[in-house]
């Protein structure tokens, strides 16, 4: 039998290689479809298949971008049984009480959403409250209570993924993050397949909120802090599939292709190139209720020097509130705007949400161009550091509000990891603002000596060999 010469090589069929990526929402889209991990894997050898609940027009910036063609399957998001939700919410509200134990901080329960009124919902957290009590008291009813949140699947959902895996052979299935509790069944087939699970630890703040949601074979974290984290609070899961590789949203920074000139930048924005720009970088409305005030008391700190400072003005993509413009109106002339670009389809909620390719460029060179980055705990103190940009974190309260403070957002468990270093500059009060900025512009190598430290404790260095890492897991 004729064997066809495109099919051949060297005598034999050469074998194509399958990944799955899972990507359950929009958040993951940037960091690992648009950087190099793709392109690590290879496409001659690899085909990429992506599975989610996302449109398949979603992805197609991501094929032209690698030049690759993926196979995609549009998936629906199952939702959870309610035993399986009762089990899995009430060792989350045990875990977070262990933790608190753990850690001695008490600040890890904020991350317990309090039930009101007298819906479903609430119903089922107050019910998974007094349980999780009693599994705090025993670290194993904990894990034995998980173990019956996964038996609780149908045997069905189970099934409709198995067939599919079946179909496709994959070498690894990848997803994204950790924080979605309907990818469990595909968790679970895949298992029953004998086919490696591999899911990335999303964010440095995750691990304390007690949101591992999937059962994986190898849990993929950013760096020692989190390494230890993992250790901590999940001492079950074997050291050997804890896997240190970093997090490809840093090598955006490295990448010179990204990089445009000041004038360019400036000509772009309309903003005034023979200004010094400092960046406010904007939080989401329940980290930061009173964002449009800390935006505000820095505008009036810094408006005696608007005709040698321009505010560079980016808010948090997925805040569409219009609680800036007052501020944004009154301080025109030395305020402006740069608009996150982000795709915001209509009726898909938060999880639709995902970053433009265009939009790496805009915060590669808002961290190249300005001389500093001002915010509220935001992960921009690393982006900026790559760039040996310094971060000014706002550090009082605007208002008296006996449900918020910024004493407790600070006292988060992922801040421990600042831990003896000078790792940011501090806003201490609205009257500290101008002398701060000035000190940053001006001296910069003073303000946030060990900002450097501080991302090697938190994110694997060199930050740029992450997809490459990534790539020889999967």
């Amino acid at each position: 039998m004729e064997i066809e010469p495109s099919k051949a090589i060297s005598g034999y069929m050469k074998e194509v290689k399958k990944v799955i990526f899972v990507v359950p929402d929009g958040v993951g889209i940037k960091n690992y479809l648009y950087s190099k991990l793709l392109t690590e894997l290879k496409p001659d050898d690899v085909q990429i298949v992506i599975w989610s609940p996302l449109p398949k027009e979603v992805f197609n910036e991501v094929e032209r971008l690698h030049g690759i063609t993926i196979e995609y399957k549009a998936i629906t998001l199952l939702a959870e049984p309610p035993l399986t939700r009762l089990y899995r919410e009430a060792t989350t509200y045990a875990r977070l009480k262990h933790n608190v134990i753990l850690k001695n901080n008490t600040s890890l329960l904020t991350n317990w959403p309090k039930p009101k009124g007298y819906s479903k919902r609430a119903f089922m957290q107050r019910i998974a409250q007094v349980l999780g009590n009693y599994l705090t008291k025993d670290y194993k009813r904990i894990l034995s209570y998980e173990a019956k949140s996964k038996r609780h699947w149908g045997s069905a959902d189970i099934a409709h993924y198995k067939g599919y895996l079946e179909a496709l052979q994959p070498q690894s299935v990848f997803i994204t993050h950790q924080r979605v509790a309907s990818l469990m069944p595909i968790c679970l087939a895949a298992k029953q397949l004998n086919i490696k699970i591999t899911t990335a630890i999303f964010s440095w703040d995750n691990l304390p909120k007690a949101r591992l949601c999937v059962s994986a074979d190898q849990y993929l974290v950013w760096g020692d802090w989190m390494q230890q984290e993992m250790t901590d609070y999940y001492p079950e899961i074997p050291s050997e599939q804890i896997k240190l590789v970093g997090t490809p949203q840093f090598e955006f920074y490295l990448e010179d292709k990204h990089i445009i000139t000041r004038a360019e930048f400036a000509n772009e924005h309309h903003l005034d190139k023979n200004k010094t720009w400092i960046c406010f970088s904007g939080d989401d409305v329940k980290t930061s209720p009173y964002d449009a005030l800390f935006l505000k008391d820095v505008a009036e700190a810094l408006a005696p020097y608007e005709d040698q400072i321009q505010i560079i003005f980016r808010r948090c993509p997925v805040d569409f509130s219009q609680r800036y413009d007052a501020v944004l109106k009154n301080y025109n002339h030395l305020i402006k705007p740069i608009d996150p670009l982000w795709h915001v389809p209509k009726d898909t909620g938060w999880t639709g949400y995902f970053a433009k390719y265009e939009d790496i460029a805009m915060q590669v060179n808002l961290a190249k161009h300005c001389a500093a980055v001002i915010n509220l705990g935001s992960t921009m103190a690393h982006d900026f550091t790559i760039l040996n940009k310094p971060c000014l974190y706002l550090n009082y309260d605007p208002v008296v509000d006996k449900d918020w403070s910024v004493a407790t957002i600070y006292s988060y468990q992922h801040f421990r990891s600042m831990k003896g270093l000078n790792a940011v500059g501090w806003l201490n009060s609205k009257e500290t603002i101008a002398d701060e900025v000035l000190k940053a512009i001006e001296q910069p190598e003073s303000v946030a000596t060990d900002r450097k430290l501080w991302m090697e404790r938190v994110v694997l260095q060199p930050v740029d060999v992450s997809s490459q890492l990534i790539a020889k897991i999967l």
